[in-house]
């Protein structure tokens, strides 16, 4: 169980999101709830605009204490991030700045990717030549093992996601970071699901690189993520697009002429083009704030605990989930159907679209992804919120709608 100090920290927190009292609120895979103090953020910010009176050096300002705070939650170096507007930019310029050359080999599990995490990929094979090895998923499971054994001399790449967008299990990231790591294979993750909920420190699991967004378990908005790119994988890539920001001024003004003689930012800024979004990084300040002061090693405990007592509650039920048995692919999403062929639309399955209509009409949020339904939490999320979702399964189960 957490502390009592950290539940009383996160039961106050919660008050912070009117969004967990309006409705059973289960769907941080999809966007995370934002508290109230990112609104009073934005409205001041938009309010400068409209006076005249917007400040650029100080919006620089928070350009840096936003990616001070990112890299303190994922233990890295402020100059191992760089502003990307999106998850799906981070992988492209981490994919692209390898520079690879035909016959190059990548290896993925396509089946449980995102296509963020799959097009990139496919865009160097059309283009270069690359060889794309698709391995086959484990029974809805990274198959980490299989990964490993498809490396040989021309493998230059590794891509997995931190959690799977659909069914949601954590894969072991920690396995492929220590095996790329002693052979110089760039490892890069899709950690879109997962950052700000499940802890994570590049201290101690040496990716090469790693793309989040800032609309799910960062509780901000759309339009804004971040890339971080280990020192000494930032300075073996190349931008393949290259701004202002990406260049090493000194002193001089952001302005200042260009010329040929030049040298890029430090580690992973060189990756940043143009003015950053200022209302997105004003917007996630205070949500980063509040998950530092928790620490997502707390957070990470306390939505542990609510998947359990969801599994269990459910399982009451007979309701069917996936990879219910404690182990490290827990985390905070719990997939309700079988997710052993998941490679099929919600419409499949009459019964898990049934039962995703039946809460949705309930007021209970949540999403459906290959006919599995996804029950995601985070830190604003409590045990009346899990006893409420299994109430409302078990009227659907007693009116015999499965």
């Amino acid at each position: 169980m957490a502390d009592t100090n950290s539940a009383v920290a996160i039961a106050k927190l919660r008050a912070h999101f009117p969004g967990a009292t309006q409705s059973t609120y289960f769907d941080t895979a999809t966007r995370g709830l934002i508290p109230i103090e990112v609104k009073t953020a934005i409205d001041e910010q938009v309010n400068h605009r409209i006076r005249g009176d917007f400040q650029k050096p100080k919006m620089f300002e928070l350009i840096e204490r936003v990616r001070n705070q990112y890299a303190t939650l994922i233990g890295a170096d402020s100059n191992e991030i760089a502003y990307t507007k999106n998850v799906s930019e981070g992988l492209n310029t981490a994919a692209a700045g390898l520079f690879l050359k035909p016959g190059d080999n990548v290896i993925l599990c396509p089946e449980l990717e995102h296509p963020s995490n799959i097009y990139p990929w496919l865009n160097l094979k059309s283009r270069i030549g690359i060889e794309v090895r698709a391995i086959r998923s484990l029974n809805g499971r990274m198959p980490v093992e299989a990964m490993m054994r498809a490396v040989d001399g021309k493998t230059k790449a590794i891509a997995c996601s931190y959690v799977t967008f659909a069914p949601g299990l954590r894969s072991d990231v920690q396995s492929l970071a220590e095996y790329c790591a002693q052979r110089d294979i760039f490892f890069v993750v899709d950690a879109a699901q997962g950052i700000g909920i499940l802890d994570i420190d590049m201290k101690r699991t040496p990716i090469s690189a790693m793309s989040v967004s800032t609309q799910k378990g960062l509780l901000a908005l759309y339009g804004m993520g971040f890339l971080y790119v280990r020192a000494r994988w930032a300075e073996r890539l190349e931008p393949v697009y290259l701004s202002r920001f990406g260049v090493d001024l000194g002193s001089a003004h952001e302005a200042t002429g260009g010329s040929d003689n030049y040298s890029l930012m430090p580690g992973a800024r060189r990756f940043e083009i143009g003015n950053y979004n200022f209302l997105a990084a004003t917007a996630v300040e205070p949500s980063l704030s509040m998950i530092n002061s928790l620490s997502t090693a707390t957070i990470e405990r306390h939505v542990l605990e609510l998947s359990e007592r969801m599994i269990a509650g459910l399982q009451r039920l007979g309701i069917p989930i996936f990879a219910p048995e404690p182990g490290m692919h827990r985390g905070h999403m719990v997939a309700i159907g079988d997710a052993t062929d998941n490679q099929h639309d919600s419409t499949d399955n009459p019964a898990m679209q049934s039962l995703y209509q039946h809460l949705s009409d309930n007021n209970i949020q949540l999403t459906i992804r290959r006919g599995i339904l996804r029950v995601s939490s985070h830190f604003y999320n409590n045990n009346d919120d899990v006893d409420r979702f299994i109430d409302v399964a078990q009227h659907w189960m007693s009116a015999g709608k499965t």
